[in-house]
């Protein structure tokens, strides 16, 4: 979806909005997340100043423990942003020769408090081990390390569900894992800010190489969650909970406390789709999933909600822009691909500083 969020400030009409994405700085946290973020920023900002591109642009800042002990503070930004919760939080991993010790209280109350205003979290290697901490992940999908990597949840039983992809985006909450986390994390973040072909640009410009599987990962369906519409925030958190299936527009009125008319028209503003076009886009998501994980077409239809097979395969084929079928073909040929030996070819290099490669 290539639309970008609004933030919470309030610049001047002539002024693309702000987005704030905060960086959590905890101790031990990857000393570099934050400038590599940050150029990044400042490169797609260019090239959608360049574009002439309207929506947000992305301001990355800091966020430490404060040293009086009154909670979490910018180390700069607030004479833009004031008492406003960030747009977007990211928990990046540890440097290599820190082990993660359970974080301040106060910390993972805070990162409860934004999520519940509205932030959406991304959490990347043991920084998603601290959104398990805070108790955010209980019944999501996640891409997750090895709780051996976080003393404190060895011993406890996960309430999360185990993902082997490298990068999960659920909307409001982010997470990824392995050699390359932080650059499939930072590229998605583009992705829901500026739009696809930003994205894109970024990754030509940088000549970064991305595998095919997070290729797709990077493009799937990205709606927006940083609006600042309570109510239509807590209608889409419940929509994807139950990934859109066997819902109505008055079952969405219900969940978001509103009346149909002021339903249509403020989700439309915030999300910029209709509720049921957003349903259908989150169910066929979900069905591509599905298809990944090697389902039957007609399982895959019946599992999303869609119990007349013809109709999933008219609306797959209008969003994806192939049948079912031919997509599910599609990605195990491309498996087999992959999997053939292939002498001399080159392994992908992880980011870092943007101006190293720039």
């Amino acid at each position: 979806m290539d639309a970008s969020p609004p933030s919470s400030s309030s610049p001047s009409k002539s002024s693309p909005l702000l987005m704030e994405v905060g960086v959590l700085e905890y101790p031990g946290s990857l000393r570099q997340a934050a400038p590599v973020l940050s150029e990044l920023a400042q490169r797609c900002n260019r090239t959608a100043a360049a574009g002439r591109r309207p929506g947000a642009r992305m301001l990355v800042t800091r966020w430490t423990m404060s040293t009086r002990g009154t909670g979490m503070q910018r180390v700069a930004g607030a004479e833009l942003f004031g008492d406003a919760v960030p747009s977007v939080i990211v928990v990046p991993g540890n440097e290599p020769t820190w082990p993660l010790a359970r974080p301040d209280e106060r910390m993972l109350s805070w990162l409860r408090d934004s999520h519940d205003a509205g932030s959406m979290l991304a959490g990347c290697e043991e920084g998603g081990l601290m959104l398990a901490m805070a108790g955010l992940l209980t019944g999501r999908s996640v891409s997750l390390p090895a709780l051996t990597r976080c003393p404190p949840l060895a011993q406890m039983v996960p309430s999360w569900l185990p993902s082997e992809r490298a990068l999960v985006d659920e909307g409001d909450l982010m997470t990824s894992s392995g050699n390359d986390a932080w650059k499939f994390l930072s590229l998605r973040l583009l992705a829901r800010i500026y739009g696809q072909s930003v994205m894109s640009a970024a990754i030509q410009q940088l000549q970064l190489t991305i595998p095919k599987a997070v290729q797709e990962d990077l493009e799937r369906f990205s709606p927006n969650f940083a609006h600042g519409d309570r109510g239509i925030l807590k209608a889409q958190r419940w929509l994807h909970s139950i990934a859109a299936r066997g819902v109505s527009l008055p079952d969405i009125c219900e969940a978001s406390g509103l009346e149909p008319r002021t339903l249509q028209r403020r989700f439309l503003k915030a999300t910029g789709m209709r509720p049921i076009a957003y349903c259908q886009r989150l169910r066929i998501a979900k069905a591509q999933l599905l298809l990944q994980a090697g389902g039957a077409v007609d399982e895959v239809s019946w599992t999303v909600g869609y119990s007349d097979q013809s109709a999933f395969r008219r609306l797959f084929l209008r969003i994806v822009g192939v049948t079912p079928a031919r997509y599910r073909r599609q990605i195990f040929s491309a498996r087999r691909e992959r999997a053939r030996p292939a002498p001399g070819k080159t392994q992908s290099e992880p980011m870092r500083s943007v101006a190293s490669v720039a």
